[in-house]
């Protein structure tokens, strides 16, 4: 059973709660400051992971007695129960994802956080799945056998139990690595609208700026068109007149600079 307590106590943000005879569905308000770590979807996820690798240790030393030792029935009727308790929970956990997907802005999740949550359900869900398949079938009735049957069998769950170990160690690392694959699309998605809102930012201040330079233009051609004017107006016995004025003083202050 889901401890709601656990989950509120780590809650340090709203949330609403909603309550049936079917299930408890713990919904978030939005909130922008809100990490992963206050979550409680993570909450509720580390909270199962824990239980799945205490039941899979017990697998492992169900798989290391012997058949007829009656701790073994007892190691196989309590995984049995933790493996139905945690079917429960996912589905339940599942339902809630289901609930945040029909309105993601609300709850401030985005299209691959949402399909990562999905995607640790399902493989916890595999592993849950695999424990109780273990368990049918090493707990199955089988006919009297002979001693040297007996040994042969020892000898199969031995290499079983192995083989079981390598494959549960084989799937924590891959559940590591797609978890590793699944930040790095995370980040390259969040430095990909990054450089979207720069761009866009970008592009508003050269729009700016080549209306600056188009109003710049138009002063300038308007300016030329004045000087041509008073230059027209002005007439050339003016200009030559200005001219000789001018070159007169140029004279005159050589002849005090080099005095």
């Amino acid at each position: 059973i889901l401890s709601i307590g656990t989950f509120l106590k780590g809650c340090e943000f709203p949330c609403c709660i909603f309550l049936s005879q079917e299930y408890c569905l713990i919904v978030l308000e939005p909130s922008s400051s809100r990490m992963p770590s206050q979550d409680p979807f993570y909450l509720i996820r580390q909270e199962i992971q824990d239980t799945v690798n205490e039941l899979q240790q017990r697998m492992s030393r169900f798989h290391g007695l012997q058949a007829t030792n009656p701790e073994r029935k007892k190691i196989a009727q309590s995984v049995e129960e933790g493996c139905n308790s945690l079917a429960w929970q996912l589905n339940e956990l599942d339902t809630a994802v289901d609930r945040a997907s029909e309105n993601p802005q609300r709850f401030n999740l985005t299209p691959e956080e949402l399909s990562s949550r999905r995607r640790w359900i399902s493989n916890t869900r595999r592993q849950v799945e695999g424990m109780k398949e273990t368990l049918r079938t090493a707990t199955a009735p089988s006919p009297p056998v002979s001693v040297a049957e007996s040994k042969a069998v020892a000898a199969n769950d031995k290499f079983l139990s192995g083989q079981y170990d390598t494959q549960q160690l084989m799937l924590k690392r891959q559940d590591q690595d797609l978890e590793d694959i699944e930040q790095a699309v995370i980040r390259i998605g969040r430095q990909g609208r990054e450089i979207g809102n720069e761009l866009a930012a970008q592009d508003i201040l050269l729009n700016e700026l080549e209306q600056d330079v188009d109003t710049t233009q138009s002063r300038l051609k308007a300016a030329q068109k004045k000087m041509q004017e008073l230059i027209r107006k002005s007439g050339s016995n003016t200009q030559l007149v200005l001219i000789a004025v001018l070159i007169v003083i140029l004279v005159i202050l050589a002849v005090f600079a080099f005095m």
